[in-house]
């Protein structure tokens, strides 16, 4: 069984550590990267087939192409929104000593499906709102909603109250949420250039599988991220355990 005391040590005195949020994210992603890796894949899959398409040189663009652009980002929302939540749940169902299967997470996560899809469009516009004035802006609501997901899905509120919960849980710790976020998407893009070397000599379908690997590896680790960063706030903030914040999902 997880020892849930060290979750507890890791944020003593209301604050929230980098490293033991990476380190207890680690542990999570090792112990269902399987089960992780799975679901990421899945998602992963049909916007790789769509760049794939698109970025074959030997592939004549047509006049379809900006229907399945439009067909592939809706479905890469939708099956994004229901993996963080599927992966939400078997953190902290990891969390508590409990484990889960990927039927039963995605059991819990689909009556959640719609308010995500209205939180993301809400934040989404604010976002782009913000991005272009200055850029600035958008980096900061970015922060700020940035656990709205975990919010919608764990204390089932919707889109707007998540939003606001989101900005009261993040106060007094964006800096360092921020800088979480920036190193990952940094290590992300500095592998995926690595890979773009590596494979491209090899040609474009090794490129693409390399890419869809490292993807879903990535996305699985970074929701285990995601999850800690939510559950650290709601120790630091509210002084509640991990039973507490996960006995919504009983």
């Amino acid at each position: 069984m997880t020892d849930t005391s060290i979750g507890a040590r890791g944020i003593a005195g209301g604050d929230i550590r980098i490293g033991h949020i990476f380190g207890r994210a680690w542990e999570i992603f090792t112990a269902n990267f399987l089960k992780f890796f799975i679901i990421t894949m899945i998602v992963a899959l049909p916007n790789t087939l769509l760049v794939g398409s698109i970025s074959d040189p030997q592939t004549a663009p047509d006049g379809g192409l900006a229907a399945r652009v439009l067909i592939g980002a809706i479905i890469a929302i939708v099956l994004g929104m229901l993996t963080q939540a599927v992966i939400l749940y078997m953190a902290f169902q990891y969390l508590r000593g409990q484990s889960a299967s990927i039927g039963d997470a995605v059991q819990k996560a689909l009556p959640r499906l719609l308010p995500l899809l209205g939180l993301i469009f809400l934040a989404s516009l604010g976002w782009t709102i913000g991005l272009m004035l200055l850029v600035i802006p958008g980096i900061i609501l970015m922060v700020r909603w940035s656990v709205s997901i975990p919010v919608c899905v764990v204390e089932r509120l919707g889109p707007v109250a998540s939003l606001k919960r989101s900005a009261e849980l993040t106060k007094g710790h964006r800096w360092k949420i921020f800088g979480m976020f920036f190193l990952i998407w940094l290590i992300s893009m500095v592998i995926g250039i690595v890979i773009g070397a590596v494979m491209g000599a090899l040609g474009h379908v090794f490129v693409l599988v390399a890419n869809l690997l490292w993807t879903a590896a990535w996305a699985g680790y970074f929701n285990s991220v995601w999850a800690m960063i939510y559950h650290d706030l709601r120790v630091a903030k509210d002084g509640v355990d991990v039973e507490q914040i996960a006995s919504v999902f009983d």
